[in-house]
């Protein structure tokens, strides 16, 4: 005796106008799947660190671009009026190396007083789940004053057909 399972949908044959149905998850008659949990008790500070400079490294090379193109554009629409784009970038890069300094320093801090308070308070705690439930009562209150309004902008772009 066989125990009743759901349908496994099969490859489509070749010339067959049908796709095979998609699967909505593996086991589609099976329990309703509970969140995952997940703690972050502690990081580790070199970890952190070694990352914060990486992003910060990145972020200072994107400020030295956006500075040397704007100082190249102002030289062009008020020549002599700013500072040369050597200047800038001479500046920009002292700026940027602090910053970079700063911020991992500043990071690596942050990642040993995060240890030092997960200790006592246990770290933190995320909760991923794939349950939609209603949204809050705001959203909802938006989405229903959002409707109307686009309804009418709508109606001003296009008023329909004129009469003669």
């Amino acid at each position: 005796m066989t125990s009743p399972t759901a349908p496994t949908p099969t490859a489509p044959e070749r010339g067959s106008p049908h796709p095979a149905p998609p699967r909505d998850h593996a086991f589609p008659h099976g329990p309703p799947r509970r969140p995952t949990r997940m703690r972050i008790a502690g990081t580790n500070p070199w970890s952190v660190t070694v990352m914060s400079f990486f992003f910060l490294t990145g972020l200072g090379v994107c400020v030295l671009g956006v500075a040397l193109a704007t100082s190249v554009l102002l030289g062009l629409v008020a020549p002599g009026e700013w500072p040369s784009p050597w200047q800038t970038l001479i500046i920009a890069t002292g700026v940027v190396a602090l910053e970079i300094l700063l911020g991992t320093v500043l990071a690596c801090l942050c990642g040993f007083m995060y240890n030092y308070t997960a200790r006592f308070s246990g770290g933190v705690e995320v909760a991923l789940t794939g349950d939609l439930t209603d949204p809050p009562p705001a959203a909802r209150a938006l989405r229903l004053l959002t409707r109307p309004h686009t309804r009418a902008r709508r109606a001003e772009a296009d008023p329909g057909p004129r009469q003669p």
